[in-house]
C-alpha cells in the first residue's frame, strides 16, 4: 500500500486536462460531458460540465464545477480515485458590476476512477430549470479526447 502512494505523491507535478464521457450512450439517455482541469499539487479539479438529453422537454445545463480528488487504496494494487465536485449556474455578470448574486449549488458529483484516469463510474445530480432534482447512479465513466466531446 505505501509503494502505491509514494508513486501517487511522486505524480503530483503540475496541472492536466481530463475530459470525460458519462452516461449511457442510447438515444434518449442522458449525457455528462465533463471538461476537468486537475492540479496534482493540491488535489483539486475545477472546469464545466454541460448535460443534455433528447426529450420532451429538453434537458441543456451546463455548469462550472470545483472539487477535489483522493486516493483510494484498500490493497497495495487495487487504486481507484475517488472525484468529488459541487457545481453553481453560469451567470454572465457584467464586469465592474460588484460581486453579483449569492448563488446555490445546482450540480453535484461524486465518481470513482480507475488509477489510469481512463474509467469508472459515477453518481450525480443536478437541478433543472424548474428547480427540481434529478439523480443519477452507476453511471458509466470513460476518458474521452478534446474532439470527441459532445456537448
Amino acid at each position: 500500500m505505501l509503494h502505491k502512494m509514494e508513486t501517487a505523491e511522486k505524480t503530483k507535478t503540475g496541472l492536466f486536462i481530463a475530459n470525460f464521457e458519462i452516461g449511457e450512450n442510447m438515444p434518449g439517455a442522458l449525457h455528462l460531458a465533463l471538461n476537468l482541469s486537475v492540479f496534482t499539487p493540491e488535489e483539486t479539479v475545477s472546469g464545466i460540465e454541460h448535460i443534455t438529453q433528447a426529450v420532451n422537454p429538453p434537458v441543456n445545463i451546463a455548469t462550472k464545477i470545483s472539487g477535489g480528488y483522493t486516493y483510494m487504496c484498500v490493497m497495495p494494487k487495487n487504486c481507484h480515485i475517488l472525484v468529488t465536485a459541487t457545481g453553481y449556474p453560469i451567470i454572465k455578470w457584467p464586469q465592474g458590476a460588484g460581486i453579483g448574486p449569492v448563488e446555490q449549488p445546482n450540480f453535484e458529483l461524486r465518481m470513482v476512477l480507475e488509477e489510469n484516469w481512463k474509467s469508472g463510474v459515477a453518481n450525480y445530480k443536478f437541478m433543472d430549470g424548474t428547480g427540481k432534482w434529478h439523480e443519477v447512479n452507476n453511471a458509466p465513466v470513460k476518458f474521452a479526447t478534446a474532439d470527441t466531446i459532445v456537448g
